[in-house]
């Protein structure tokens, strides 16, 4: 019998979790009729590489790290590892802005103590982290509260407020430190504190080195950042042409996900209704909440406090001679404190070659998140123009860009704010409870891309193995 599989967006996590549900249905030989419907005219999402004037603009994340072996298994299945793209070694530099000034910020603890990026005083109190007790309590911790509390208030407001910023344009005061950095949290509760969190695992990766199979040092991966040679775009499109146009269904936005007896239905906006055994939602946590409203109202409660920050990129070009800083690096992160709409600028054309015409310089930039929710009221000209008010002086900017382009989300970043890994646990358990229901995407599994794929082959074993079960019982019934 032939059982129905319909995954709800297109993105990443839509994408690579129909991919891998197709690929762990064939492997068990169970006969599955997949389906995948996405929003607007074209799959992939937020994530999308555009050539434009010899230019190569990311309109969401800009690479990833390469210590996720999810990744790396399908980047390997989609036959794209020749086109795996290294960083370059210049990105490893990484600037900070400091009273108006790009400071570079070093991972070497005696440049970084020598730095002009915290005062004395506030190096002393981040020392002072080996002397904090462990936080007894088990309750949630804002990631502000959990860094004034062991590593001081100025380290708070700029390292940690810049970090927020650049990977969630969250609110220190508002995210969870177990949501949204649980291996930091992790420290703490395994080993009482950062710093002897780090020292025994330092103490641990040494261990590992001396142990080695066949001449092999099993030291695990390295997490150096990554992309593709056409972009993060690729991947993308290499899913879509797998998939196919058979199986994937642009223009189709899903209104509602209604159960009648064992068969799900699922009622697009124009009025078209599929039946499915399954369906997995890997769309935003507003759309997942309002498809599933009627039929599993737990689950839209839950999802229904979840914010959504918009994130706005621009993409600049410059000729070199334009830019008077260094962009042979990654980029610069800019802390709140700084008074600066503008988040964090990558330098695109110095972290990954091919990016720029020679001669050239790319930089995207992003502004928007949790703290400035005004900018989604802002045309494409007038973002343009704050970030380049904003970033000239930072980096010695002389006349205009030569080159321009906008890309807007106004549902760009999940926030992991306070009591998130509780709503998630309550969603799962209730679509868990529905039975044929599947959680996916960045609002649910993690923003990262890592995350989203990571995810989506733990969604293909499970679905199948819900197909599997439901085979069982039909045969039962027989």
């Amino acid at each position: 019998m032939q059982r129905r599989v319909v995954v709800v967006g297109a993105g990443v996590a839509g994408l690579s979790a129909a991919w891998r549900i197709r690929e762990q249905a064939r492997r068990s030989r169970i006969d599955i009729d997949l389906t995948v419907l996405e929003a607007s005219a074209q799959p992939g999402g937020k994530i999308d590489s555009h050539l434009e004037e010899g230019y190569l603009c990311e309109s969401g994340p800009n690479g990833f790290l390469d210590n996720e072996p999810a990744t790396l298994r399908l980047v390997d299945d989609l036959g794209l590892r020749e086109d795996l793209q290294r960083s370059t070694d210049a990105s490893r530099r990484r600037y900070l802005v400091r009273d108006g000034q790009l400071v570079e910020l070093s991972m070497n603890p005696v440049k970084f103590l020598k730095s002009s990026l915290l005062s004395r005083g506030a190096k002393w109190r981040m020392a002072m982290e080996f002397f904090v007790p462990r936080r007894r309590s088990t309750e949630d911790e804002t990631v502000g509260d959990f860094g004034r509390r062991r590593l001081g208030r100025e380290f708070t407001e700029v390292m940690l407020d810049s970090m927020v910023s650049g990977i969630y344009a969250g609110d220190v005061d508002r995210l969870s430190v177990k949501a949204a950095f649980p291996k930091v949290s992790e420290l703490e509760s395994q080993h009482g504190g950062l710093f002897k969190g780090m020292f025994a695992r330092q103490r641990q990766n040494r261990r590992n080195k001396k142990k080695q199979t066949d001449g092999v040092v099993q030291t695990g991966p390295t997490g150096v950042l990554h992309s593709f040679r056409k972009g993060m775009g690729q991947p993308i499109r290499a899913l879509a042409r797998s998939l196919g146009p058979d199986i994937i269904r642009t223009d189709s936005a899903v209104r509602s996900v209604t159960r009648e007896g064992f068969i799900w239905r699922v009622e697009l906006a124009s009025g078209h209704t599929l039946e499915a055994d399954v369906v997995v939602m890997t769309t935003p946590a507003p759309v997942t909440a309002g498809a599933l409203r009627q039929s599993v109202p737990v689950v839209a409660e839950a999802l229904d406090q979840i914010t959504i920050a918009g994130v706005h990129v621009v993409c600049m070009g410059f000729g070199k001679s334009q830019v008077t800083a260094d962009t042979d690096a990654f980029g610069a992160l800019i802390p709140r404190s700084e008074g600066i709409r503008t988040l964090g600028a990558i330098f695109s054309s110095g972290t990954f070659s091919g990016r720029a015409p020679a001669g050239r310089v790319l930089l995207t930039c992003m502004i928007g998140g949790r703290h400035d929710p005004e900018a989604n009221e802002l045309g494409d000209t007038a973002l343009r123009l704050v970030v380049l008010d904003e970033i000239r002086p930072l980096l010695g900017i002389t006349g205009d860009p030569e080159f321009s382009r906008v890309f807007r989300w106004a549902r760009g970043i999940p926030q992991y704010e306070l009591g998130h890994l509780d709503l998630i646990a309550t969603a799962e358990t209730a679509a868990a409870k529905a039975g044929g229901i599947f959680l996916g995407g960045n609002s649910v599994v993690g923003v990262s891309f890592n995350q989203c794929i990571a995810h989506a082959e733990e969604l293909g074993t499970s679905v199948v193995d819900h197909v599997l079960a439901l085979e069982a019982e039909s045969v039962q019934g027989v």
